[in-house]
């Protein structure tokens, strides 16, 4: 539909036909053309105003529901599923490490508690403890074989992965103490007795199951930290220190990073 102001052939104006009626006032020239009007056309406002008052009292349009370009927030939240990124083979990697370091300390425990697999049994614990200087060797003996056990299985199964791997790296570092203090050769790489680099494998692999995680393959994948942790790492690696410094401290009271008259250094092999 065409329509053209009387008198000024040369100016066009071109509206759009619509299936509906368009309720809308006449809009009124100015400039030159003041007081003539042209046919109406609908005014709408620009992208992002937030006051449409003076569009609705004029009759231009419902604005009971937002404009799709106007201030509506068009972002779409992730699914739940999108936030964890695909890992390949790291939880199966991770649960290997667990099940190896779990199961080996879970037997270490058995050993202390009841001498299986040629163990020494609370009693031979208690006098190894006692000739380490430690008092109370007995009450010590028993627990440090329980929180191998149970430590052992919970890493097995994935359970509080982070206190079962701090309280074994106590347990750990305390062992390493004692054998550092001893007055036998501590070979780093042992050939025909036990060397110090077993107990280095388990606690790097303790520390890094803090740091990495169990796993979504375990009872903790419903926590964020067991596949994605951030400052738990730390915190645990921090209580796992602190805890056997305490130990070592209240029950033996020596400084095991100072060598005495009796102590046998590190050797390389």
């Amino acid at each position: 539909m065409t329509s053209s102001t009387p008198g000024d052939d040369a100016r066009t104006e071109i509206i759009h036909d619509v299936d509906y009626p368009l309720d809308v006032p006449e809009a009124t020239g100015s400039g030159a053309g003041a007081g003539k009007t042209d046919s109406a056309t609908t005014a709408f406002p620009s992208a992002g105003r937030a006051d449409y008052t003076p569009f609705v009292e004029s009759g231009g349009y419902d604005a009971s529901t937002p404009l799709p370009f106007g201030d509506t927030s068009t972002t779409v939240a992730p699914a739940p599923g999108d936030e964890i990124s695909r890992r390949g083979t790291t939880d199966l990697g991770l649960l290997l490490l667990r099940v190896a370091v779990g199961v080996l300390l879970a037997m270490r425990g058995l050993q202390k508690l009841f001498g299986l697999f040629g163990g020494p049994g609370i009693d031979g614990l208690t006098e190894i403890l006692t000739a380490s200087g430690f008092e109370q060797a007995r009450i010590l003996a028993i627990t440090g074989g329980a929180v191998e056990l149970v430590a052992g299985v919970m890493l097995v199964v994935g359970l509080a992965t982070p206190v079962a791997a701090a309280g074994l790296l106590a347990l750990v570092g305390v062992g390493i103490a004692i054998r550092l203090t001893g007055a036998e050769a501590v070979p780093l790489l042992g050939d025909t007795t036990r060397g110090l680099e077993t107990s280095i494998l388990y606690a790097a692999a303790l520390a890094a199951l803090l740091f990495a995680g169990p796993g979504r393959w375990s009872a903790d994948r419903r926590w964020r930290w067991s596949h994605r942790p951030r400052f738990s790492g730390v915190v645990w690696l921090v209580i796992a220190a602190v805890a056997a410094g305490l130990v070592w401290y209240f029950f033996n009271g020596t400084n095991p990073l100072v060598s005495t008259a009796d102590s046998a250094p590190v050797t390389a092999g």
